[in-house]
């Protein structure tokens, strides 16, 4: 049976994590090493002091001077001890910097690869809860990771090196000793993996909270405007004031599990520690136990167990990156629309045989398209609410997986590099989207290399002259987001001219016109005609097509069959 890795596995799994552990282990070795030795010769150098000093007769002259060099060593040692101690600390600064800096890369890029659907939440833009979970994870990727990498992991390699090292170092020096630690160790890590269930089930349900709590503050901002006007701002408030009081509940409870597992490591050391001590007293006061050995054995038990304890605080931070860790799995992993390498030039020629987008399932659960659309047609995709128009556009332009055949110039869609497709297909929604920036920077956000040649040439095309004369500043106008000081087939209109702009051959449209009167939606599809002759158009709309233009029909799931040979489309 195949189990997927942990999510914390998956953090550690890069080759960048798997080549600074090899770092942390041997600062760990040397660290150990360093303390043990020089605790050896503490302990050696409180025998001969104090050895002599109760029984003056054995005072050796010599003792004094004998010692100088001994405890020049020890300075050294423990000076090793304290490089060793912050050269983990810096390396693990830098795994963690260099780790949050690639895991957002890669977040980045398949944010990129899954397209703007995805990241809309849904095949039809509502909610937005894609984009505010996404927006949710990358904000969570620095505090989150960062302790896990900086701390959890140097801590962990350095509690396994230094709990073996220091074991082998105290059978040398008192099997007994060492005998207590190998059966109060284990004892101590299980104690700790009972408590670390209880904490990881609070940590689930904090990230749960906590996501939840973002994903509404991010969706308040964007949609404040529109709660303003309709009057909701209070029952929103009530929604967020919930949320506030959930998301301090969950903290709390793993806070009081952090303090939990502090007292067990707490109480596991100070009883162990205290045990050996006791076990060496009796030893020593019956003269079964020779002093130096047995005070370095005592000296090296908190070195035991400090790396034990320290380990088992961080565990919360690894407990708090794992949901993190777990959603980046789920998102990275998740389904991307297949891409090839292959490239079209020019105004190709879409083939389509039974496509759909397919969202799930391998099967039609919306309508079907087939038709064969010449390099210029300009044509009318139809068909009810709900039926697939909107997902179908954007499977044609990749943003989504899709079913069926769709052929780009005899290409199957999916061997198409994904870039180069959508560099010569332009998507326009029904509220196309601006940049809080001017209107020569909106128009060059496709190609940001046009000259104002083109910018003229695309704004008399669609007709913006009027629209940019009566603009205070012109081309230097800011338009702010959204555009909202436009009209609505103002707004359509400088979304053709960025179509044109861009030099997509191939244009999706969904329903440009659904929101605009008949005079604005006569003036969108005159621009339409002029501006984008030559360019295979295709307009999803559930008005009446263009004059002259065929009209393509979506056959339902039931087997519908499409009038395409009554509108002259070649099927």
């Amino acid at each position: 049976m195949n189990r997927s890795p942990s999510p914390l596995r998956r953090l550690s799994a890069g080759r960048t994590v798997r080549a600074a552990l090899p770092a942390f282990a041997a600062l760990s070795v040397a660290g150990t090493a360093a303390t043990a030795w020089a605790f050896v010769l503490i302990a050696r150098v409180i025998s001969e002091t104090l050895l002599p000093a109760l029984h003056p007769a054995g005072l050796r002259a010599d003792a004094g001077a004998a010692t100088l060099p001994t405890m020049a060593l020890i300075v050294a040692l423990l000076g090793v001890r304290a490089a060793t101690v912050a050269g983990r600390e810096w390396l693990g600064a830098r795994l963690a910097a260099r780790m949050v800096g690639e895991w957002r890369a890669r977040l980045t890029d398949r944010a990129l690869a899954l397209g703007p659907v995805a990241l809309a939440g849904g095949p039809d833009g509502a909610g937005g809860g894609g984009s505010a979970a996404l927006s949710a994870l990358d904000s969570d990727l620095g505090p989150r990771l960062t302790p896990y990498y900086a701390r959890f992991l140097p801590g962990a390699v350095h509690a396994g090196v230094a709990a073996l090292g220091t074991l082998l170092v105290t059978a040398w020096l008192d099997p007994a000793t060492a005998g207590v630690l190998l059966v109060t160790g284990p004892l101590t890590v299980v104690f700790l993996a009972l408590v670390g269930w209880a904490a990881h089930a609070a940590a689930q349900r904090q990230w749960e909270v906590h996501t939840r709590l973002t994903g509404r503050l991010l969706n308040l901002t964007r949609s404040l405007p529109t709660l303003h006007l309709f009057g909701a701002v209070g029952a929103y408030r009530d929604v967020l004031d919930r949320s506030a009081a959930q998301h301090r509940e969950a903290t709390l409870a793993v806070l009081r599990v952090a303090f939990l597992s502090g007292f067990v490591m707490e109480f596991a050391a100070t009883l162990s520690t205290a045990l050996v001590a006791v076990w060496v007293g009796v030893r020593l006061f019956d003269g079964t136990g020779q002093l130096a050995p047995l005070l370095a054995a005592l000296m090296l038990v908190p070195e035991f167990f400090g790396p034990l304890r320290q380990a088992g605080a961080d565990r919360h931070a690894a407990m708090d990156a794992e949901p993190l860790a777990r959603q980046l799995g789920e998102l990275l992993g998740g389904p991307v629309t297949p891409a090839g390498t292959a490239r079209v030039s020019g105004t190709p020629t879409l083939t389509l045989r039974g496509a759909f987008a397919d969202l799930g399932g391998g099967a039609p659960t919306r309508g079907t398209l087939s038709a064969v659309l010449t390099p210029g047609t300009h044509a009318a995709l139809r068909g009810p609410s709900g039926s697939g128009k909107t997902t179908l556009l954007h499977a044609l332009r990749k943003h989504v997986p899709h079913g069926g055949l769709i052929e780009v110039q005899g290409t199957p869609l999916d061997d198409l590099s994904a870039r180069g497709w959508q560099q010569v297909t332009a998507f326009v929604p029904q509220h196309p989207r601006l940049i809080a920036g001017t209107v020569r920077e909106n128009l060059r956000l496709w190609q940001p290399d046009a000259d104002d040649a083109a910018l003229h040439a695309a704004a008399r095309a669609v007709g913006l002259d009027g629209l940019l004369g009566s603009l205070p500043l012109g081309w230097d106008t800011p338009l702010g987001e959204g555009g909202t000081s436009l009209s609505g087939g103002e707004l359509a209109r400088l979304a053709l001219a960025r179509v044109l702009v861009s030099g997509a051959r191939v244009v999706l449209l969904d329903e440009v016109t659904a929101h605009l009167d008949p005079r604005s939606e006569q003036e969108v599809l005159r621009a339409i005609r002029a501006g984008l002759r030559g360019r295979t158009v295709l307009l999803a709309t559930h008005r009446p097509p263009p004059p002259g233009w065929p009209v393509l029909t979506l056959d339902t799931p039931a087997g519908t069959p499409s009038p395409l040979a009554a509108q002259g489309v070649p099927a």
